[in-house]
């Protein structure tokens, strides 16, 4: 009896051992199974991320070879508008050099002389404008360093008579009388100097010559001003073009200027009235008068 029990007991063990043994072959065939549909996976993703990249990369490559295309006909564009224009611009040079004001052409009976070139500094005038020039210390021309071609302010200081019977009797006023003024030539010089030694040469001397382009009604007023008094100039940045409203200076608007900027006042001499003595003779005498009314008439008394 005790020999088919331990028969039975190792007939047992022997298929739990098969059972177990098949159990774990079906594990290791499913763990097969999940890391081959893993790879699977993976390797369709990395396609699929890869055809992404590739059409992604494509579409940037067609975009830019577009956009490369589209600059290349713009810049030709550009390239042939400039020639034209260079060759606009040699043309009316041409034109302008054939008609330039001071040509002179001589001609024979024979054949025609070629033509000679003078040139003018009347051309240099702006249209409307008158060439003047005056006379400007050093000092008082912004330190010689005016230019051709700048913009100036001109500032007077004009000796006025006084109102006075005194025919010497004369009033000193500063004011600006000409804003915003082109400076034509310094000198004979009217091309831009561009060069400090130039400068310095105009720093030097005592005196400048400056022509500048005025209206002719203003080229009168300048000559007045000046032969009454005498000019000075301000140079003006390039662009700042405007015109301004400006008081005439004076002790008052000088004093007026510091209280209202620094906050300081200046003690400036008064201006005395002049008093006439009255005449005791020519003076009316004023007496009085009474005018009584009564029921609407006149009653002297």
């Amino acid at each position: 009896m005790f020999k088919n029990a331990g028969f039975f007991t190792l007939f047992l063990d022997g298929r739990t051992e098969d059972t177990m043994n098949l159990e774990n072959k079906k594990q290791f065939v499913v763990i097969l199974i999940a890391i081959g549909l893993g790879l699977v996976a993976a390797f369709l993703t990395s396609q699929y991320v890869q055809n992404n990249i590739k059409a992604q990369t494509k579409a940037l490559a067609r975009d830019y070879g577009k956009q490369n295309a589209g600059f290349a006909k713009e810049i030709e564009t550009l390239r042939s508008e400039v020639k034209r224009q260079r060759d606009e611009i040699k043309q009316l040079e041409t034109k302008q050099s054939q008609y330039k004001p001071g040509v002179a052409a001589q001609a024979t009976t024979e054949k025609v002389q070629p033509v000679v070139q003078m040139d003018s500094f009347s051309v240099r005038t702006p249209p409307g404008k008158r060439a003047v020039t005056i006379l400007v210390d050093s000092l008082s021309a912004v330190g010689g360093l005016i230019n051709p071609g700048d913009f100036v302010d001109i500032i007077g200081e004009i000796k006025i008579p006084e109102e006075s019977g005194d025919a010497k009797s004369v009033k000193d006023v500063t004011t600006v009388l000409f804003q915003n003024i082109q400076v034509l030539a310094v000198g004979t010089n009217f091309k831009p100097l561009g060069s400090a030694p130039a400068y310095e040469a105009q720093q030097k001397a005592r005196s400048l010559n400056i022509t500048v382009a005025i209206s002719p009604e203003e080229s009168g007023l300048i000559a007045f001003a000046q032969a009454n008094g005498k000019l000075q100039l301000t140079l003006r940045p390039p662009t700042d073009g405007g015109l301004q409203l400006l008081q005439v200076a004076s002790w008052d608007t000088l004093a007026e200027y510091v209280m209202d900027h620094q906050g300081t006042e200046l003690m400036v001499p008064q201006k005395q009235a002049n008093i006439f003595e009255a005449d005791d003779q020519e003076k009316d005498e004023v007496r009085p008068y009474i005018q009584i009314f009564k029921s609407g008439a006149e009653s002297n008394f």
